[in-house]
């Protein structure tokens, strides 16, 4: 139980910490993003002359150990075997080592220098590569691996310190502050890049990271401090015999919080098969590939659908799509509050699934074919991405125990991360085949392909009410103490 978390100050400060550490995760995530063109510049004008096959392989780094090496799955045992502590500076240290790779390419090693490669995995990894891109994606490919395992670490963090409390509406501020990373990166970078150069931002980024390493540390000082202070408070207990005389002793049913700690981290091979045959577990997990598959990758995409389709320019098509993530940072945090107080996290993953599978047929269709229209469903693009994730996230701890809780978020970003690595592939073989010679693409087919995805998310979360309603999962329940589902 989180009694020694009581006071909200302390619970609220520790969430501040770690979410910020994750914010500096993802500003160097999206950091390169917005400086593709750049990169792909020739070396006289600036760039470094990457082709769009290179940039392609650098940005899909970003998954490739996790998938194929199984990162997030060790990350996970690694976490509920070794504890919060040690993985959390592990990951935030493989972050930091990873931005510092990435920068010391980009910076140092010449982009006219080449290697072959021995494998391509079925052609999507150019056989001839500038020796840079090859570093920078294996410096990308570290920070992904420490910025997921980061990632299931404050989620742990966020359980460990609000079960029982404002669970939802801590997680909805940390995704918060999370958009808010990706919208100062892909907002700043340009700029800080046409100032100083074009490794500039990777550099910046680094030094964020660096920040975040040293907040992880704050808030490891005061979580030993907690660790210290329950224990003394709960170790021991004072009372007085017949005689009047003061006892000070150890009673057998005083729970120590020393071996509460240990036993809440204690994990075993017996709890991964628990997780794996856990019903709940498995349909909120492909839920939740379904619902990111469905959306994020079609943030790459939704600039050329405006301009393809409303004939926006690319700037106008820009501000309209950044409605997206600034809406989820106001939104997310407020949905949160909602599941909080009023329960019905089903209810809110249905809703926010059915909302973006609307969203990807009405733009999949011929009609109003407007400025406004386009704005209109961006905005609800943006009512999904905050509904969702406010729900889904802090639904896990209801349906996993704590000391399984690192391991089951880490199977999650597994399988999201095959999701976010194949559905772009998928997509971009579908809009190739639909540009006609002129460059023109039509969105139809593209549009439709998100939309199933939509549509599996939105089967599966009622799927997942209905056997909320079988197992006593409690995803309808409040998750505030006290109040009521309405």
């Amino acid at each position: 139980m989180p009694a020694p978390h009581s006071s909200p100050l302390r619970r609220w400060t520790v969430l501040f910490i770690v979410a910020f550490v994750m914010m500096m995760g993802y500003v160097f995530w999206d950091i390169v993003s917005p400086l593709s063109t750049t990169l792909k510049a020739p070396v006289s004008e600036g760039g470094m002359g990457w082709t769009s096959e290179e940039y392609g392989f650098y940005s899909g780094s970003y998954s490739i150990f996790n998938i194929f090496l199984l990162m997030l799955f060790w990350g996970g045992l690694i976490l509920d075997k070794c504890g919060i502590r040690f993985t959390g500076l592990l990951a935030t240290g493989m972050m930091l080592g990873g931005a510092a790779v990435n920068y010391y390419a980009v910076q140092y090693v010449s982009p006219t220098d080449y290697t072959d490669l021995p494998f391509t995995l079925f052609g999507l990894i150019p056989s001839h590569m500038k020796v840079q891109v090859l570093i920078s994606a294996l410096g990308f490919g570290m920070f992904g691996v420490g910025c997921d395992i980061t990632g299931i670490t404050v989620s742990k963090v966020v359980t460990k310190w609000f079960t029982g409390y404002e669970l939802a509406s801590a997680m909805g501020v940390q995704v918060a502050m999370a958009r808010l990373g990706t919208a100062s990166a892909i907002s700043m970078s340009p700029v800080i890049a046409n100032a100083y150069g074009l490794s500039a931002p990777l550099l910046a980024g680094a030094a964020l990271l660096l920040m975040g390493f040293v907040m992880f540390i704050v808030y490891l000082m005061m979580d030993s401090r907690d660790t210290r202070a329950a224990r003394n408070t709960s170790g021991t207990r004072d009372t007085r015999n017949t005689s009047g005389t003061r006892d000070t002793r150890n009673t057998s049913g005083t729970r120590d919080t020393s071996d509460s700690s240990k036993s809440d981290e204690s994990f075993t091979f017996k709890d991964l098969l628990r997780i794996l045959c856990n019903p709940g577990f498995w349909l909120i997990a492909i839920l939740c590939v379904l619902f990111y598959s469905s959306l994020r990758p079609f943030l790459k995409f939704a600039s050329d659908l405006l301009v393809n389709k409303y004939g926006i320019d690319t700037v106008a098509a820009g501000w309209i799509v950044s409605i997206l993530p600034y809406g989820t940072i106001v939104l997310t945090p407020l949905f949160g509050l909602t599941y909080d107080r009023c329960g019905r996290g089903g209810l809110l993953m249905f809703i926010g699934c059915g909302i973006v599978t609307l969203c990807h047929l009405l733009l999949a269709l011929p009609i109003l074919q407007s400025t406004w229209f386009a704005s209109l469903m961006m905005l609800l693009y943006g009512v999904s991405y905050s509904l969702v994730p406010s729900a889904m996230w802090p639904s896990v701890p209801k349906i996993v125990p704590l000391k399984q809780l690192g391991t089951a978020y880490s199977i999650i970003y597994f399988v999201q991360n095959i999701g976010l690595m194949l559905v772009p592939m998928l997509v971009g073989n579908v809009i190739g085949s639909h540009t006609d010679s002129t460059g023109h693409v039509d969105f139809t087919i593209p549009m439709l392909v998100f939309a199933g995805f939509g549509v599996g998310a939105t089967v599966f979360a009622l799927l997942l009410m209905r056997v909320d309603k079988q197992k006593g999962y409690g995803l309808s329940e409040a998750n505030v103490k006290g109040e009521k589902s309405k």
